[in-house]
């Protein structure tokens, strides 16, 4: 990410005071001129997206949070403010997510605000509150795009209505199981203490309480694929580095959360997403490497599924 020089560092203080003294025009005009020359910068995309709000510009700003969905922490200062645009946007669950975050001050006092306009949403908004829900509810009958679409649609969902939803996807034997991690991890990241049914990858049902889970960056089986990924194949061919690590990314999507039963042996599992993503052949010298060559077919075949979908 390119340093901010000290003269644009100017311009952004000034768009933060322009912004406390609600000039707002100013701070979108200043903000779009560095965002074209520090695209990543999460500071300057809030900034943009508070003076959006402030000029009641409310979708445009909801856009800029989206955008910065992953990120939203590394400017603190700016979660109230994206809490605020995101009921803006009838955003509920995405408000919840925030707040949610260590580094959020007060939550309790925006929850109350969350919960107060998802009652006002549902008595004015009924007709569309269920048809929010139905989209919701039947994302597994759509396109692998339409599903991503679909989770990014159920962001404007009332908590309760969104767990209604949720349990029916989860539990769906014909649901895509990536559409139902993401689910997961977005239970999760509102910090949702229920217990759901998820009928998983080999087509068994299990009970999750979703605060048992784990988060997917510190599950330890796919730390250590990564790491050994990284010192077979960082240094020497960063090319086919990169297109393994997506690889192996795309399928931990499907393995969520039974890490544990699928990677027995991290090293074996770098070498068969390998083999099998440049059309290579591998052999299994044990029962424990037979079995996961057979969940990697269970991955593909799923993946294969929804490229025709």
């Amino acid at each position: 990410m390119t340093k901010i020089t000290k003269n644009d560092q100017v311009i952004l203080w000034s768009a933060e005071e322009d912004l406390k003294d609600q000039r707002f025009h100013q701070v979108v005009n200043k903000m779009e001129h560095l965002m074209a020359i520090y695209p990543d910068d999460v500071t300057i995309h809030l900034l943009l997206a508070s003076g959006l709000s402030g000029l009641k510009r409310y979708p445009e700003a909801y856009q800029m949070i989206l955008t910065f969905r992953d990120r939203l922490a590394d400017a603190p200062s700016y979660l109230p403010e994206a809490v605020r645009i995101s009921l803006k946007n009838e955003a509920f669950m995405l408000a919840r997510e925030i707040i949610h975050d260590p580094l959020f001050n007060n939550p309790d006092q925006f929850r109350t605000a969350i919960e107060e306009s998802e009652n006002q949403f549902r008595f004015d908004r009924s007709v569309d509150l269920q048809k929010r829900m139905r989209a919701f509810a039947h994302a597994g009958s759509l396109a692998a795009d339409q599903q991503a679409q679909t989770l990014i649609s159920a962001l404007k969902l009332p908590l309760r209505e969104y767990m209604q939803a949720a349990r029916g996807v989860l539990s769906d034997p014909f649901g895509w199981q990536v559409t139902k991690t993401q689910v997961l991890l977005e239970l999760k990241a509102i910090g949702s203490t229920e217990t759901v049914t998820l009928n998983w990858l080999d087509n068994e049902s299990y009970q999750l309480r979703i605060g048992d889970l784990p988060i997917l960056e510190t599950v330890s089986p796919l730390i250590e694929v990564l790491n050994d990924l990284h010192q077979q194949y960082a240094g020497q061919d960063p090319v086919k580095y990169q297109l393994i690590e997506q690889q192996i990314l795309t399928e931990a999507q499907y393995i969520y959360p039974f890490f544990d039963k699928v990677i027995i042996d991290p090293k074996f599992w770098v070498k068969i997403v390998g083999s099998h993503l440049f059309g290579d052949e591998v052999a299994a010298k044990s029962a424990d490497q037979r079995q996961m060559l057979t969940w990697i077919e269970k991955i593909n075949q799923a993946e294969s599924f929804m490229k025709f979908v």
